[in-house]
């Protein structure tokens, strides 16, 4: 994998919590925003906007599970400006509201519970 690729990824490891845009990851790799998109997608085998949307649903889902925060709090704090783009994204990705993938952790550890 191309170094700046690697360098790409550790820095969206590393600061998972920010809004990273495309054009100030590619100036702080020496690239070009277009450049980076290309180079990217030919090493990671997918967009750097799908990569940077997949981290961010990942890393909601798991608040989801191990935390009670708000739900708009979340979307918010994994890098979502608004809680409607949020809930849309989140249910495209997961295929149920960030609600009701919450209510489906409660009602299986409920039924864990009872056996």
């Amino acid at each position: 994998m191309d170094r700046r690729v690697r360098r790409i990824i550790e820095m969206l490891d590393l600061e998972s919590h920010c809004r990273l845009h495309v054009g100030e990851l590619a100036r702080r790799v020496g690239l070009g925003s277009s450049r980076l998109e290309h180079l990217f997608k030919s090493n990671a085998r997918i967009s750097i906007r799908d990569f940077i949307r997949e981290r961010r649903l990942a890393a909601a889902a798991a608040l989801l599970e191990t935390t009670e925060e708000r739900i708009s709090v979340i979307g918010y704090q994994v890098g979502f400006r608004d809680a409607s783009n949020f809930n849309h994204a989140f249910k495209r990705r997961f295929g149920v509201s960030p609600r009701t993938y919450r209510a489906r952790l409660h009602d299986d550890d409920a039924a864990e519970d009872t056996k």
